[in-house]
């Protein structure tokens, strides 16, 4: 009695990703064949099975989406679709194909009047941006990254810990990976923590109560480990969340376009003296998007700073009532002043 294999997913990605690092192909139905011992038919079979639930894809795929990056093979080659856009890239500039779509349907306004033989990547990111992107946007959800935390500690912890330096000031350098997002903490002399979260390709939903939750506990976590690290069990060294000082971060909106968008090289920047506003075609691997991206520097609580984000408004009324009690001690200036002229007239 033969003893049933399973083809699991993780292994089949795996063994895609090898192949394409080692040579730049796809996988095929040998591969499968070679690594499960299976026959022909039951590896063609599931990796077709893993193509109709798009975990891979094909030349072909992409030939309907209008890129000609890859040719049809035999035996079939299958790629993996969460990184599809960086192979697409990666094939564009091994190859030195210039990537001009063939059609008008690419996201572009109805009005465009520009042949496609003539229309070059540039102009096709305008146009999308100005037909596509830009109407989408006020739709779009809001997110956060890069996040840049100050926080206070005691300075005799840094004289104990024993890690790495960091590349200026003394710093001492630690990093952790918290689910998605990559955290660096850098320890100064002077008992300060410049903490850096990075979480670009998975930003933070900011929208509703429950989003807002997500980030304050995730905010918890990177207390946690740095509480691990600095050994302060009862907690008296690392503050309080709402004594952290944030400094910078992200705010986004993502739209999201076609992998032929990716090599229109839509680079926007726009500074102000408090904003610098950021447009620009980034890979998400399975996806691409339009991003457009405001940074911040709040200086303020990382709390207040989150609440002023997830209710503008009440930032708005918290200046008006400002504005209103100045306004009323002015007036009140101005009635006294004119009481004591009109008695002394």
């Amino acid at each position: 009695m033969s003893i049933r294999r399973y083809i699991f997913k993780d292994i089949v990605e795996k063994i895609a990703t090898e192949k394409y690092r080692k040579n730049g192909l796809g996988i095929t139905f040998e591969d499968i064949g070679r690594e499960f011992s299976v026959s022909k038919t039951k590896a063609q079979r599931k990796l077709k099975y893993f193509h109709e639930r798009d975990i891979l894809f094909t030349a072909k795929d992409l030939i309907l989406e209008g890129i000609t990056v890859l040719k049809n093979t035999s035996p079939q080659q299958y790629f993996l679709t969460c990184v599809k856009a960086e192979i697409i890239e990666d094939l564009v500039k091994r190859n030195n194909v210039l990537v001009n779509p063939t059609g008008v349907d690419l996201l572009a306004p109805p009005s465009s009047t520009k042949s496609a033989s003539t229309t070059n990547d540039f102009d096709i990111g305008i146009q999308t941006l100005e037909g596509y992107v830009l109407p989408l946007l006020p739709q779009a959800p809001i997110f956060l990254h890069n996040f840049h935390f100050k926080i206070g500690i005691d300075p005799e912890c840094y004289l104990d810990l024993n890690l790495p330096y960091y590349d200026k000031n003394n710093g001492k350098h630690h990093s952790e990976n918290i689910g998605t997002s990559h955290v660096d903490y850098v320890l100064y002399p002077v008992g300060t923590v410049d903490t850096h979260v990075t979480c670009s390709n998975n930003p933070f939903k900011l929208e509703t109560e429950i989003d807002r939750s997500r980030i304050i506990a995730f905010f918890g976590q990177v207390r946690d480990r740095l509480i691990i690290l600095l050994r302060d069990e009862r907690e008296r060294i690392v503050p309080e969340i709402m004594d952290w000082q944030i400094t910078e971060c992200d705010i986004n909106r993502d739209i999201k376009l076609s992998h032929l968008l990716h090599f229109s090289a839509i680079k926007i920047q726009v500074k102000y003296p408090d904003h610098l506003f950021r447009i620009y075609i980034k890979s998400m691997g399975k996806e691409t998007v339009c991003r457009v991206e405001e940074s911040l520097h709040p200086k303020k609580s990382a709390l207040e700073a989150i609440n002023d984000i997830f209710n503008p408004m009440e930032k708005v009324e918290r200046q008006i009532a400002v504005l209103t009690t100045k306004i009323s001690a002015i007036y009140d200036i101005v009635s006294k002043l004119s009481m004591t002229t009109g008695c002394e007239s």
